[in-house]
């Protein structure tokens, strides 16, 4: 399956070959829910329709109409096409999990990086904030980091939230 491109339509040029596969490709993309029959004769209806109002994608797809060798290269490439779209949606699942290991990478790198720098202004002063609004004591840690600020500001938020949906 994966050599299709160099199994159909072997009497065409390069040129042709591409420009016509690539307008396969996009036929078979806009029209899914058409069997790969359905699809290969609306495609040559339309084309036919082209070349009857002299506005012809591919002048040399007209005489090709009814030619066995060419109908079944379609169809043999838009077999393909469901082939090769069948894998994807298998592949679809270790994607996902690749992505959702590659955002907790992410966010382990940003936790290492901010555990190791000094926490911003706005930081402490909003933390700040937050004690005194809530009334609670202030964490005695030497040299608090980044991602301690962090982590405390978002445990108080969350009891606090979570105070409120009990109310």
């Amino acid at each position: 399956m994966q050599n299709i491109k160099n199994c159909v339509f072997l009497y065409l040029t390069q040129r042709q070959k591409s420009q016509l596969l690539g307008t396969l490709k996009s036929y078979f993309k806009k029209f899914r829910n058409l069997s790969k029959d359905d699809l290969t004769y609306k495609f040559l209806e339309d084309e036919r329709y082209y070349i009857e109002i002299n506005n012809p994608h591919f002048e040399f797809v007209g005489e090709y109409f009814e030619d066995e060798n060419f109908i079944n290269d379609i169809k043999k490439f838009f077999n393909y096409c469901a082939y090769k779209e069948e894998q994807l949606a298998l592949l679809e699942p270790y994607k996902q999990k690749q992505k959702e290991y590659a955002k907790l990478q992410r966010k382990k790198a940003q936790e290492y990086k901010m555990s190791k720098l000094k926490p911003t202004k706005k930081q402490i002063l909003y933390y700040e904030k937050l004690i005194k609004a809530h009334g609670l004591e202030r964490k005695n840690v030497e040299n608090p980091s980044r991602l301690d600020y962090k982590n405390w500001i978002m445990e108080i938020l969350e009891k606090n939230e979570y105070n409120n949906k009990t109310n």
